[in-house]
């Protein structure tokens, strides 16, 4: 009877260790906290927020860090990735330094998906005011599988929203694989990345990103990132390939950007939009270079690109390859480039051009101002546009190049002018441009003039570059 007895305190002593442990993921591994939203778990070491990774049901839960964390303090122990996440992070402001990851083949799976958070998916979901200081994520040397979707803070984000966070210097090394991002690998399902901004070294072989890799279906607003990126093809100062039905809207890039069919801006729009946009990021590399997109089969609105650019063929002061397509596979989209401009120097093989090296879009109110030359005279070059494939004076409307600091007197479409030509009002008003202060050509008031001195128009959105951007 006593046994009996002592082995029914046992099982009831169990029972309520199991109760009393129920709440271990806000006592134990966590500072603190029940999950909710009014109530979020605490992190404020890096062992606690390295248990999220072995904890897949508090995913979906709301966390918020509560102090800065330095991963180094894990003293060696395997960091854990976190799995899907569906949840809510508030990073409240803090930062997360030295994450350093090396992939190896047993981390991967579904092709990938390498990142602070694995996965971000869900309308819900929401990843906010958070830096990570000098991270450190690429492939270990033993990795034998091919691994997609790369970012310091996110390998794959759907639906859901990365919103005021950052990665300061460090690096994301993709070698030789694709989506590779300094803040996010993949975005797309109408996914959202705003606030953003990153210095990380970014290197991959496809759809790499200073900031994202690849986006399709997203939206990415008030963003910038400024460090060097490379890669093979679709290499961007900020995103590497905009998939359609993407924007980019109010964003900036510096840095040095390097591959083919890359961009200071974007490596590759397509069926996109990228509007009140710059790049004063340097390029250099092969075919399709441009200062602000490489390839573009989209659309881009008052935008401007400032960088030094060397290449080989369709090489652009703006746009290097401007595409409409007309196949099957590349099917027909009238693809625009209007109110914007370039300053930088072009330089290239064939196909060059001051704002668009080879065209077969729409252009309406640009112009350019760089220096343009090509390694061997017989070959194609121009001031404003170094071939068109239609009828220019269909297709380019109401744009200039200014023939003495580009040194070319020669374009497949626009208007050449003199430097003072091109620092007076009235060649622009009277080719119908929309400037501040003026209603005959319109009221969106497109364009603004300096009444300082001589100048070229800019965009009335602009302001001075911030030289401390993302320090």
């Amino acid at each position: 009877m006593k046994k009996r007895m002592r082995t029914i305190q046992r099982g009831l002593l169990t029972a309520v260790l199991v109760l009393l442990t129920a709440g271990l993921p806000a006592w134990g591994q966590y500072a603190g906290g029940s999950g909710t939203a009014a109530d979020p778990y605490l992190i404020a070491t890096a062992a606690q927020l390295n248990a999220i990774g072995l904890h897949p049901e508090d995913c979906a839960k709301h966390f918020r860090l509560t102090a800065d964390i330095d991963m180094n303090d894990l003293a060696g122990a395997k960091v854990n990735l976190i799995p899907t996440f569906q949840g809510v992070f508030d990073g409240n402001d803090h930062t997360i330094a030295h994450l350093i990851y090396r992939v190896k083949d047993e981390d991967v799976s579904g092709g990938g998906n390498i990142g602070l958070f694995r996965v971000i998916r869900g309308v819900d979901a929401l990843v906010q005011n958070l830096g990570l200081s000098e991270p450190d994520v690429r492939l270990d040397p033993s990795c034998t599988k091919s691994v997609y979707r790369m970012g310091a803070l996110v390998g794959s984000l759907g639906e859901g929203w990365v919103r005021n966070c950052y990665v300061k210097g460090g690096q994301v090394l993709g070698r030789g694989y694709d989506y590779v991002g300094g803040l996010v690998g993949s975005c797309g399902s109408y996914a959202a990345v705003s606030e953003c901004w990153s210095t990380a070294e970014v290197s991959g072989r496809g759809n790499v990103g200073g900031l994202v890799g690849g986006t399709g279906w997203a939206s990415i607003w008030s963003c910038h990132a400024g460090a060097r990126v490379s890669g093979v093809a679709d290499v961007g100062g900020l995103v590497g390939f905009l998939y359609p039905d993407s924007t980019i809207e109010d964003s900036f890039t510096t840095g040095t950007v390097s591959g083919s069919q890359a961009g200071g801006l974007v490596g590759h729009l397509e069926q996109s939009s990228v509007w009140r946009c710059y790049s004063t990021a340097s390029l250099s590399g092969g075919s399709s270079l441009g200062g602000l997109v490489g390839l573009d089969h989209g659309l881009i609105h008052t935008s401007w690109a400032g960088g030094e650019i060397t290449g080989g063929t369709q090489v652009g002061g703006l746009v290097g390859y401007n595409m409409v397509g007309d196949g099957i596979l590349i099917p027909y989209f009238d693809t625009q480039v209007t109110d914007s401009y370039a300053t930088g120097a072009v330089r290239g093989d064939n196909l060059v051009g001051g704002l668009i090296g080879y065209n077969e879009g729409t252009l309406l109110r640009c112009y350019s101002t760089g220096a343009v030359s090509v390694s061997n005279a017989k070959y194609t070059v121009g001031g404003l546009v170094g071939s068109d494939k239609s009828v220019s004076k269909w297709d380019i409307l109401g744009c200039f190049w200014d023939t003495t600091t580009s040194g070319l007197n020669k374009s497949a479409g626009g208007t050449g002018k003199t430097t003072a030509e091109m620092q007076n009002l009235a060649t622009y008003l009277a080719a119908g441009w929309d400037f501040v202060g003026e209603t005959a050509n319109g009221t969106a008031d497109l364009w603004k003039m300096s009444t300082e001195g001589p100048s070229y128009p800019k965009l009335a959105w602009e302001h001075a570059p911030d030289p401390n951007a993302g320090n």
